[in-house]
């Protein structure tokens, strides 16, 4: 800011000392060109005393986005306006917004607008691929000059304001899990009920029922999620646990766990959500939908961990004793030995890689889980 001031003033002080020797020249040679030459050198310099007097401050600039909600992957397509109470003539404007360095290379969006005698004008910039996360847009740089190019002024307008994008969100996640069970109900309790459990139907999921009733081959063939109804069951809440350790597959993992978590709100399902991670949140048993909003935050931000910090936070979560859904970017052999150790009744998704499968976990194929889900 320094920088510039004294640049414009500098170009000021040379032109005001170049019209002082134009009026001693003239007033030496007494001649009618050079008195030609001085008037119409003081015209262009009133134009340019005329044209400093409308400050750029002046301008009053909002952003607009195209859509209320972003999601990893979407293009935004964001609009300037700008709007000024006087009519004072403006012959051009340079305007520049910055791409926030955690969306990485992009170039800066610049446009030149004219707007003359107008008090509203709106600029469309070149849209951008976003990506997860909270992202930070610096104020906007206007430039401008006089019609002769002398006198250039530049100054940051508006406010700075933040994006939120949240992760894909893929509706066919339970599809997509239906899919992804192996059909071991004649080798696994862990996808069974007891023996003197007998099954009397079939029907949509509801709050409060057990995780392992699920019938994955009616909840792939209808994109619902179906349950097994038994005689002599009890119903019971259940969780979704997130364990956002440090890996290649940490966005995929954090897709399927956030498309599950909104999922089963949507449906007006109970459940309680725990996301193990930096900046990680948990939130209690609830099935109303305006938690969304809550939970698409929480998974906006969330930055991976090590993994032994993360053990730690899930011994002491597991404690609730609920069936759980616990969505990892990898089966460690830390997490099976926590897990063996445990009577807990735990459903363990992760990526399919070239780890060897464990059993009684289901694994999503990575391209299922690439940016740009249904939002």
């Amino acid at each position: 800011m320094l920088k510039g001031r004294l640049l414009l003033f500098s170009r000021w002080l040379a032109l005001l000392l170049l019209y002082a020797a134009l009026i001693a020249y003239t007033l030496f040679q007494g001649d009618t060109a050079s008195w030609f030459l001085t008037y119409f050198f003081t015209l262009i310099m009133l134009f340019l005393i005329f044209s400093s007097l409308f400050r750029l401050k002046n301008w009053q600039v909002q952003r607009v986005f195209s859509k209320k909600e972003y999601f990893d992957g979407d293009f935004v397509q964001m609009e300037l306006q700008f709007k000024r109470k006087s009519f004072y003539p403006v012959g051009y404007l340079l305007v520049e917004q910055r791409i926030p360095l955690s969306l990485g290379s992009h170039y800066a969006r610049q446009q030149t607008i004219y707007p003359f005698f107008k008090k509203e004008i709106t600029v469309a910039l070149k849209p951008f691929q976003v990506k997860r996360g909270k992202h930070s847009f610096s104020k906007i740089t206007a430039e401008t000059s006089d019609a002769f190019g002398l006198i250039e002024r530049s100054r940051r307008l508006g406010e700075p304001e933040q994006l939120i994008v949240y992760p894909s969100y893929f509706p066919d996640i339970l599809l997509r899990l239906g899919e992804a069970n192996p059909d071991r109900d004649a080798s696994a309790n862990h996808w069974t009920l007891h023996k003197n459990d007998a099954l009397h139907s079939l029907r949509e999921f509801m709050p409060g029922d057990r995780m392992t009733w699920i019938d994955w081959k009616s909840t792939a063939k209808t994109n619902t999620m179906m349950t097994r109804e038994f005689e002599n069951s009890s119903a019971r809440k259940m969780q979704m646990i997130f364990f956002g350790v440090t890996h290649d597959y940490f966005e995929h993992a954090l897709r399927a766990a956030y498309s599950f978590s909104r999922k089963m709100l949507e449906d007006h399902a109970e459940v309680r959500i725990t996301i193990l991670g930096e900046n990680g949140q948990t939130f209690d048993f609830s099935r109303d939908k305006k938690r969304i909003t809550e939970i698409s935050h929480a998974f906006a931000e969330l930055k991976s961990c090590d993994e032994a910090v993360l053990i730690q936070e899930l011994q002491s979560v597991l404690k609730w004793q609920k069936d759980t859904f616990i969505f990892t970017p990898v089966i460690s052999d830390a997490l099976i030995g926590l897990l063996n150790k445990s009577n807990w009744r735990v459903s363990l998704v992760s990526i399919l890689d070239q780890q060897n499968p464990t059993e009684h976990a289901l694994y999503l194929r990575k391209e299922w889980l690439e940016a740009g889900g249904d939002a």
